[in-house]
C-alpha cells in the first residue's frame, strides 16, 4: 500500500511539474538576456512594461490605480504615491508588488500565468536599484 502511494505521489508530482510548463527564467526562445548592470529603460525596461502593465488596458490609457506606465517616460506616480523610489527596489511599491499583495493591492501583474518572468524582474529590481534613469 505504502509503494502505490509513493508511487502516485511521484507520478503526480511529475505530472504538476510538466503541466506548469514555460520558462520563467528569462533564457528561453524570444526571451531578452539582461546585462547584470547599466540597464538603459528605453532598451530593456519600457518594453517589459509595456508587455506586461499595459496590455489589457491596466497601466495604460486606463490608469488603473492612477498609474500610467505608457507614457515615456512614465512619471511613477499612483494613486499611492510615489512607487518607484530610486536606488531603493525594496522600498518601491511597483517593485514590491512583483511578489506579494501590499494594502490591499493586489499581486502584479494579475495575470501570473502569461505575466513577467523572473528575469523581467530582477531587470527591474536592478534598473531600481541604480537610479531608474528613465532617460536612457
Amino acid at each position: 500500500m505504502l509503494f502505490k502511494i509513493i508511487i502516485s505521489s511521484s507520478f503526480l508530482l511529475t505530472l504538476i511539474l510538466f503541466s506548469c510548463g514555460g520558462d520563467n527564467t528569462g533564457t528561453g526562445p524570444g526571451n531578452i538576456a539582461f546585462p547584470d548592470s547599466n540597464l538603459s529603460f528605453t532598451q530593456h525596461i519600457r518594453p517589459i512594461f509595456l508587455d506586461n502593465c499595459v496590455q489589457g488596458n491596466c497601466h495604460g490609457g486606463f490608469r488603473a490605480g492612477g498609474l500610467d506606465l505608457e507614457s515615456d517616460p512614465p512619471d511613477f506616480q499612483s494613486n499611492s504615491g510615489l512607487v518607484v523610489i530610486p536606488f531603493s527596489k525594496t522600498n518601491s511599491l511597483l517593485y514590491i508588488l512583483l511578489f506579494v499583495s501590499d494594502n490591499g493591492i493586489p499581486r502584479m501583474p494579475p495575470d501570473r500565468i502569461s505575466g513577467i518572468l523572473d528575469a523581467e524582474i530582477t531587470a527591474i529590481g536592478t534598473w531600481i536599484d541604480e537610479g531608474a534613469n528613465p532617460a536612457n
